[in-house]
């Protein structure tokens, strides 16, 4: 009953304006969502609502099956689809992501938003220093994006909370056990990466970004 859970919350109170995304916890097209539909609930729900900013942050093709609302709900709002993409590499993209469709089923669904209309980035998130960080490989992706349609591409560091600090260090050690010591002296007890660090793993990503022709980021982003 999410989508009547969200009308009633959209009845009660004007959110013009105000920013709402959709997937920064967990991905809203998970398999479960072609049996349930809730994301699909939700966003007709958002149908009786005018002028409000929506992300929806995925890694899978099932976005696709909601083209229809998104393409009407990009006329009464401003809509953004964000499409995780971490790697060209499938096998690597299967080390990173065992359950998530492979890059270039990806890039095919960043491909078909863009040709609706439908803005939409590519996540460059979680970066990986040693996994995913490689220069070479960062162009090409971005190049893949760019030829894909993609308006925007964004990177980040990976952030652990607690519960993921718990699955992270015993993946790391199994898959790439030779950057453990370099995961621990970057990390120590801290979710992130200090301000030095990150600007060292985005360097590269923001000099090629621009290369690529992507515009230059707002105030606060990558």
């Amino acid at each position: 009953e999410a989508g009547e859970a969200l009308s009633r919350r959209l009845r009660r109170s004007s959110l013009a304006g105000q920013p709402i995304a959709i997937g920064t916890a967990t991905d809203p097209y998970q398999p479960a969502e072609k049996h349930h539909g809730v994301t699909r609930s939700l966003l007709e729900a958002f149908l009786a609502a005018e002028g409000l900013e929506i992300s929806l942050t995925t890694k899978s093709p099932l976005v696709l099956r909601d083209l229809d609302l998104l393409a009407e709900l990009d006329r009464r709002h401003s809509v953004t689809v964000n499409v995780t993409v971490t790697t060209l590499d499938a096998r690597l993209a299967r080390r990173l992501e065992t359950h998530a469709p492979d890059p270039a089923t990806r890039l095919r669904t960043v491909e078909r938003l863009a040709e609706e209309g439908i803005a939409t980035q590519v996540f460059v998130k979680p970066l990986l220093p040693g996994i995913n960080d490689d220069p070479t490989a960062l162009d090409e992706l971005l190049g893949a994006s760019r030829r894909a349609g993609a308006s925007d591409v964004q990177a980040s560091p990976l952030f652990l909370r607690p519960a993921a600090r718990a699955r992270f260090w015993p993946w790391l050690k199994n898959e790439f056990p030779a950057l453990a010591g370099l995961y621990s002296r970057l990390y120590g007890k801290r979710d992130t990466l200090d301000a030095h660090a990150t600007d060292q793993l985005l360097a590269d990503f923001r000099r090629l970004r621009l290369q690529h022709g992507f515009p230059h980021p707002r105030p606060g982003r990558v």
